[in-house]
């Protein structure tokens, strides 16, 4: 075990996984806290695949953290010795001044990133699959692929655990209070002390970061899977990740066939407010289905319009759907993890560094500086 700093982790999710393998790496002793069993699909971390995108048209001050995350998926798969990412390509659709085209293009711009253009006919041609009405511009992000979510969240934790990060599972933790330079955490009915505390819980923050009812607003979303029927939905054949913007402004996205599952589906926009995580929100999930049914049947007639498998999973919304990277107001040797608002998955590796850095540091890359809750103050 190492002599640093004692750190603990709260939360096992892609964020609070990638924050203990980077902390162990450093040196500090580690140890993690998650509420379930690790691997399980009650958060916003679990399922086959995520998009990566690195002409962010959420914000282009995403991009050089998404061009130094990439590298450090790489440098993940090194050390993990199989594939978690692959640089597919996204085909994206949808109006000219649609906040994914307009957004994607002013990031491409303001940062040399290179996109290809489709016409009409080129976009008819090569993506058959989809039936696009006259008015969408069509585009391929080079730059850009997926993740494979599952995967890399186990490959953080067994790479953590080999650099002697002690992993607990089953083990929620009820409370923490900031006591002069220590932190005391109860956990399965004990106090335990650290000297330096990551919170990274998702949508269950609530009142435990105590700033989460104030900042964060969980969602259930619905996703979904289709059977190809053949062979023709997956990479292999030209069907790239792909996302679609209507004149509604709804967002909907999707995979190729990667695994059994068949080909994924999920809308980025909507969502079921609710109070308790927990909380499964049935009716709006029947509605987010027969609303899929609808989309595959308009804009990709060729796959088949029956659902074969749903799953829900959460989204963790702040107040203006960026992160929130920062140390805790009420203690400097704690620092937080939240607001990932559904997009923040891609990211792990270098927010996983962002907050060894400041747990260690206290400080952390610049380009992190929007991402602070100072942004609330002067809104």
């Amino acid at each position: 075990m190492s002599g640093g700093p004692h750190c603990a982790v709260v939360g096992a999710g892609i964020m609070g996984a990638a924050a203990a393998y980077a902390l162990a790496r450093r040196g500090a002793r580690v140890t993690l806290f998650e509420q379930f069993p690790f691997g399980h699909d009650r958060g916003s971390s679990h399922g086959a695949t995520r998009l990566f995108r690195t002409a962010y048209f959420e914000h282009p001050d995403y991009v050089p953290l998404l061009k130094r995350a990439a590298m450090l998926w790489r440098e993940l798969e090194e050390e993990a010795h199989e594939t978690l990412f692959e640089m597919t390509g996204v085909f994206m659709a949808g109006r000219a001044d649609s906040g994914l085209i307009a957004g994607t293009s002013l990031a491409a711009e303001q940062h040399g990133l290179h996109l290809h253009r489709l016409s009409r006919a080129e976009a008819r041609k090569r993506f058959f699959w989809f039936a696009l009405d006259d008015d969408m511009e069509a585009m391929i992000e080079p730059d850009a692929g997926f993740v494979y979510a599952d995967r890399a969240r186990a490959a953080y934790l067994k790479a953590a655990s080999a650099h002697d990060a002690e992993l607990h599972e089953n083990s929620p933790v009820s409370g923490w209070t900031a006591k002069g330079g220590q932190i005391e955490l109860e956990a399965g009915g004990e106090r335990h002390c650290f000297d330096r505390l990551v919170l990274a819980p998702g949508a269950f923050a609530g009142e435990f970061v105590k700033l989460g009812r104030k900042f964060l607003q969980p969602l259930r979303k619905s996703l979904f899977w289709t059977s190809p029927g053949e062979d023709r939905f997956t990479l292999a054949n030209g069907f790239l990740p792909y996302a679609i913007e209507e004149a509604d402004g709804r967002f909907r996205y999707g995979f190729p066939a990667v695994d059994a599952d068949g080909v994924k589906i999920g809308e980025h926009t909507g969502g079921a407010p609710v109070a308790d995580p927990l909380d499964q929100a049935p009716d709006a999930a029947a509605e987010a289905r027969r609303d899929m049914e609808a989309f595959l049947k308009r804009r990709i007639p060729g796959v088949s319009s029956t659902i074969i498998k749903e799953q829900s999973c959460l989204y963790a919304m702040s107040p203006d759907g960026h992160f929130i990277i920062d140390r805790h107001p009420e203690s400097e040797h704690v620092v937080l993890a939240m607001g990932h608002s559904g997009h923040g998955f891609k990211f792990a590796p270098l927010i996983g560094e962002a907050l060894a850095d400041l747990a260690l540091k206290g400080e952390t890359m610049r380009e992190f500086d929007f991402l602070k809750l100072a942004r609330f103050d002067q809104a």
